[in-house]
């Protein structure tokens, strides 16, 4: 087994997030906005699982 240190660990997280966020940003609007609907109805789910009402969700055409 490999220990690495808290700081190590924490970097190699640090990395992964930014790597994640440029893939993000590089995705055509089409598919950046499906998944903040997919955000929106999951955020729902979440919400009348404690008696939140619902938001709006946006529809695409």
């Amino acid at each position: 087994m490999n220990a690495s240190s808290p700081a190590t660990i924490a970097e190699e997280i640090f990395q992964d997030k930014a790597r994640s966020r440029k893939a993000a940003a590089a995705l055509p609007i089409e598919e950046k906005l499906r998944r903040l609907v997919e955000m929106q109805r999951r955020a729902n789910q979440i919400r009348r699982g404690v008696a939140r009402p619902p938001m709006r969700v946006w529809e695409l055409a």
